[in-house]
């Protein structure tokens, strides 16, 4: 058996139990994703406030602010 096959092997290997380790361990969660923007102003004042983003190919991007 020459070098190149057990390099490759283990090449194959590794790459395996990373991907299984992302599938299966939980993910660890951000600041931004437990608050809706990241900020650390309080939820209640922003109840019923609103940003929309729209936009379609070849026509120029709008952001909505609703209050």
């Amino acid at each position: 058996m020459d070098w190149q096959q057990p390099t490759a092997l283990l090449i194959v290997t590794v790459t395996a139990l990373i991907m299984l380790k992302s599938r299966f361990l939980p993910r660890k969660r951000r600041f931004d994703e437990v608050t809706a923007c990241g900020c650390t102003g309080n939820a209640a004042d922003n109840r019923g406030k609103s940003i929309s983003l729209r936009g379609r190919k070849g026509e120029r991007p709008q952001v909505v602010v609703k209050m």
